[in-house]
């Protein structure tokens, strides 16, 4: 080969590279969200507490309503929900205090209730198990919530008669080990589980510069416990959410389980680009015998879909998430 055909094939293939990356809605290292430290998880969980004292001394309890307990969530309804911690500045529910993220949910809620014709119930999706960028106390590169914390938003998503579902960044844990931590919260008829393969590094690994992933065996196993817990609690259908924003996050995903009335188990789209992008991940990026999830990025979106757009996708996702 000719040398001065060199520098040209190699543009090509790098163009060809970012095209494929492209295509499957995945978003350049660069526009990921990168991991507080454990100091910093610490010190803004101290903070919230006694920016929110009021909330957070009102979180008193309240009780699931009725129908929560007979519900059967897919295929009948639509979980729209806002994603984030309040350690986390950059996330919806770190912008906002929790009164104020209830009026967020609120309006992004009423939007598909206008749009689409399934019912529609609003959620929040709070980090609960928070990847962090240092090893802190438990040397796990992980940091919990704070029972406290938790009992904020599970009170302020019974106020407007929605779901909170437990976040969980393993850092070198495991999901299995996180969601049996929670395991009082998840034996509640409202709450929900939701998986994060990027933040899932291993052993070995240090969430920020390890890309972490998930085998179906692995989701298999926390799917088996929570609808064991459903099971054994008389409890209705809950949620199991796996992110995931390129294929490799999720490793034979053919073989992951359906838990039909005890488990929906649902593959969230999380992919950040722009809205032609978007729509091929979702497709490229779904598994038929599971239900359907897809996030949108309030910032890093490149023009936010409205919820006629999302609507629009084929097949219309059941859990829709903003961050």
């Amino acid at each position: 080969m000719h040398r001065a055909a060199l520098p040209t094939l190699a543009l090509a293939l790098l163009l060809a590279l970012v095209a494929c990356v492209t295509a499957l809605g995945a978003s350049t290292p660069a526009a990921r969200p990168k991991p507080p430290s454990a100091a910093h998880v610490e010190r803004a969980t101290h903070e919230f507490l006694s920016e929110n004292r009021g909330a957070v001394a009102e979180a008193k309890q309240t009780p699931a309503r009725a129908a929560a307990r007979k519900d059967r969530i897919f295929p009948r309804r639509r979980l729209v929900a806002l994603y984030g911690a309040p350690q986390l500045s950059k996330s919806i529910i770190g912008l906002k205090s929790p009164g104020g993220a209830k009026k967020k949910l609120n309006k992004e809620v009423a939007k598909y209730e206008q749009k689409g014709d399934d019912p529609v119930t609003g959620g929040f999706d709070l980090i609960a198990t928070i990847a962090t960028s240092s090893p802190g106390s438990s040397h796990l590169f992980r940091d919990r919530q704070r029972a406290s914390v938790i009992q904020t938003y599970l009170d302020a998503a019974r106020q407007v008669n929605g779901r909170l579902l437990l976040d969980i960044q393993p850092g070198r844990s495991t999901f299995l080990r996180e969601a049996k931590a929670f395991r009082e919260w998840l034996s509640k008829p409202d709450v929900d589980l939701a998986l994060d393969p990027e933040w899932n590094v291993g052993k070995k690994g240090k969430p920020g510069s390890t890309t972490g992933k998930v085998s179906a065996g692995n989701l298999n196993k926390v799917s088996d416990f929570l609808a064991g817990l459903v099971r054994s609690e008389n409890l209705p259908q809950k949620v199991l959410v796996v992110h995931q924003f390129r294929k490799g996050s999720v490793r034979h995903r053919a073989d992951i389980e359906q838990r039909g009335d005890d488990v929906a188990v649902t593959l969230n789209f999380d992919g950040i680009g722009g809205r032609k992008a978007k729509r091929a991940g979702y497709v490229k990026l779904g598994a038929p015998q599971l239900f359907n999830g897809f996030s949108l990025f309030y910032r890093l979106d490149k023009g936010l879909m409205s919820a006629e757009q999302v609507l629009g996708l084929e097949p219309p996702p059941n859990y829709v998430m903003y961050q």
